[in-house]
């Protein structure tokens, strides 16, 4: 398929960071506890591992029909036989005339009417895979289990992102409440200057309501970051696998270190790199085979079979020469009127393998625009932040320009408010700029997939 030569961002196409723990270059160790925490009790990432135990055993069952079914028998049968069925009757007839001196047969009638049998064999049977039917069958299998080992890769690079994003938007969050706290606690002297100096008929009643409402601006900002703050406390909770409490808390925003350079590598490096990628590859092989198994079946089946051992109506001689018995049989099935079902079922399969073949290639497809756009938001949050910083700045100068004019009886304070509302807003926004940066960072790790993702996985095995 057509693949792009190089990213639409400019980055180091070399570096090789992308096949490390990229999370403990953070150097925070609360969220390198959560991470380690989360493979090892997430529930997701146990039921994927069923699902690949579940392939396992079912790869066993296809494969085991390329070799011979051996099994061993043992019976015993005890059988009463009808008495009408074999004419008792006939046995008590009175002698025919002129035989009046013949004595009736001596006959067994229990030997007769009932039957034992002792059974003790061996049988065997082989299906002859000529056509590569079952061969078809065990290449799906293996291909679908391939498959699933690549699902469960994908739910640990989804897990891990996805504690990392949560863990830095709540640091982002108690960054903001931090700020809201402060501001709230300042806008509540103004509230109080104002008020004094309504009363004592400095002000207008115009300045104490806009002291007012700014002030309960700054309690609302509290209020809305002390909701989301447990609600970001119990996402995390749950995916570390444990009931919603509290979270430690590590290094703030301003203290994680970033990369020298993102390492994004070739766009082609994708498919070997991107488990849903890979996962999708592995169903398509698996359809293509499918086609194979289904052909198959326009073919005869030939089967072996054969039995050989002992049976005997008495216990005693059952393991002697002469109750000694075998067989041997080639079974040959050939298809001959199904009404279209074997043409429908290569059909099916067929469709199934188109379907496999265009969810690869939109795969990759999804994954070419997550990465680009990845990488996009990363480079434009560095630059905002940049910016942001500066308009904070800018703000803290008017703000005390606004303050300096009002003392100096230049202008009123609703300048000064004017400054402390804008510059609360920078503050809010400068603090989730600061967390995007890392966080779309964590977004191009998890686009790009990587070594990183089967470095995880053995954390995984490590401890099953």
């Amino acid at each position: 398929m057509e693949m792009p030569d190089r990213w639409r961002v400019s980055s180091d196409e070399t570096a090789t960071v992308i096949n490390a723990r990229w999370w403990e270059q953070f150097e925070d160790t609360v969220l390198n506890d959560l991470i380690q925490e989360a493979l090892d009790s997430n529930h997701d990432l146990r039921i994927a591992t069923a699902r690949i135990a579940q392939f396992q055993a079912q790869l066993g069952i296809t494969s085991s029909q390329l070799y011979p079914q051996i099994y061993a028998e043992g019976s015993r049968l005890r059988q009463k036989n009808s008495q009408t069925l074999f004419g008792r009757s006939s046995l008590s007839q009175p002698a025919a005339p002129g035989q009046e001196g013949t004595a009736a047969p001596n006959v067994n009638e229990g030997s007769l009417f009932y039957i034992n049998d002792y059974r003790a064999v061996l049988s065997a049977a082989f299906e002859l895979d000529l056509w590569g039917k079952i061969r078809s069958a065990t290449e799906a299998s293996f291909a679908e289990l391939i498959g699933q080992v690549e699902a469960r890769r994908a739910v640990i690079l989804s897990i891990i992102s996805s504690v990392a994003i949560a863990y830095m938007q709540l640091r982002q969050y108690d960054s903001q409440l931090q700020i809201s706290m402060q501001t709230l606690q300042s806008r509540e002297q103004s509230f109080e200057l104002a008020n004094i100096r309504f009363l004592e008929g400095f002000t207008s009643k115009l300045e104490v309501q806009q002291a007012a409402a700014d002030r309960d601006e700054a309690a609302l900002q509290v209020i809305q970051f002390q909701t989301l703050i447990p609600q970001q406390e119990n996402l995390l909770s749950i995916l570390i696998g444990h009931p919603p409490a509290a979270i430690r808390r590590g290094r703030a925003v301003e203290g994680w270190r970033l990369p020298p350079q993102v390492p994004t590598g070739l766009p082609a490096d994708l498919l070997e790199q991107r488990p849903d990628i890979m996962q999708a590859e592995q169903q398509l092989i698996a359809a293509n085979f499918r086609i194979g198994e289904a052909r198959a079946l326009y073919f005869p089946t030939l089967t072996l079979t054969g039995s050989n051992g002992y049976e005997s109506g008495q216990l005693r001689e059952l393991f002697t020469h002469p109750s000694r018995t075998w067989e041997w049989m080639v079974n040959l099935l050939q298809p001959l009127l199904t009404a279209g079902q074997i043409t429908s079922t290569v059909d099916l399969t067929i469709a199934k393998k188109e379907e496999a073949l265009y969810h690869y290639l939109q795969t990759v497809l999804k994954a070419l625009q997550e990465v680009d756009n990845a990488l996009i938001a990363h480079q434009k949050s560095k630059e905002a932040v940049v910016a942001q910083n500066r308009r904070l700045r800018d703000l803290e100068e008017y703000l005390d320009l606004a303050t300096l004019q009002y003392e100096s009886g230049l202008v009123d304070d609703l300048n000064v408010l004017d400054a402390e509302r804008r510059l609360f807003e920078a503050q809010l926004n400068f603090a989730q700029n600061q967390a995007n940066v890392f966080i779309t960072l964590v977004d191009i790790y998890k686009a790009l997939g990587g070594g990183w993702v089967v470095d995880a996985e053995n954390l995984i095995l490590e401890k099953l």
